[in-house]
């Protein structure tokens, strides 16, 4: 069990296309990072102004939930797979 005190606790990201991730926490929206030709991921704030450039897209992670570029916040990825909605007919599930 995670800590809601652990820097970045409750921190939901999603990555809406290759390269672009978004971050919200229960249900507010943080930010977005947008990878770059180079390689590098910009982060930007809630209000779309740029928080920093990064190597690392767990650096742009940190400082996008931080606030702040990051202070070797620990930031772990893990893929979550959601099943697609299930198509209803009739008012019977299929």
């Amino acid at each position: 069990m995670v800590s809601p005190d652990r820097p970045g606790a409750g921190v939901v990201w999603a990555r809406v296309e290759e390269g672009f991730h978004v971050g919200s926490r229960k249900g507010v929206f943080l930010g977005y990072i947008d990878r770059q030709p180079g390689g590098s991921f910009d982060a930007f704030d809630g209000r779309s102004r740029l928080v920093g450039r990064f190597e690392a897209l767990t650096a742009a992670m940190a400082a996008v939930t931080n606030g702040q570029p990051p202070q070797d916040a620990e930031i772990t990825l893990e893929q979550v797979r959601v099943p697609a909605p299930r198509r209803v007919e009739d008012g019977n599930r299929s």
